[in-house]
């Protein structure tokens, strides 16, 4: 729960107080994974953003040639899909013998925004900092190749 809690408070310190973060975790409920469980497929329902705690996951694009990323201890998935209710672009698994997250439900989160917009805003702060960090990742690359990624 400690370390959770933490994590929170990293992922969005400008706009985090104790309060609202609390309130925020409140929303979480504790869930483990063991290596080759599968947490959820390509194209099913956005239903719910997790947060990683220990461990590593792997997300997987299942119509790609092998495009894999790896998740660890730290990361939040599944935010942009909760937020734009679009379906899971990739299919997310456990590599490591066991994963902790904390998963928000889509009901968790929209009690959330009516009862404490200012707390269910972290949640758009985080999604805010993964697609930057994500568009600079792919902007690097093309500087990096001087070509566009197809």
């Amino acid at each position: 729960r400690e370390t959770a809690l933490q994590l929170l408070n990293n992922l969005c310190p400008c706009e985090a107080d104790s309060r609202n973060v609390e309130l925020l975790f409140s929303r979480f409920e504790r869930e483990v994974y063991a290596k080759g469980d599968v947490l959820w497929t390509q194209g099913s329902p956005s239903d719910c953003v997790k947060l990683l705690v220990t461990g590593m996951l792997i997300a997987q694009l299942e119509n790609e040639a092998g495009t894999v990323e790896t998740i660890a201890w730290g990361n939040t998935i599944g935010e942009l899909g909760l937020l734009q209710g679009l379906a899971r672009m990739s299919s997310v698994s456990c590599i490591s013998e066991e994963a902790i997250v904390y998963s928000m439900s889509r009901a968790a989160f929209d009690d959330l925004c009516q009862r404490s917009p200012r707390a269910a805003r972290l949640i758009d702060l985080i999604c805010i900092r993964y697609l930057s960090a994500r568009v600079q990742h792919v902007s690097n690359r093309i500087f990096e190749t001087r070509c566009l990624p197809i």
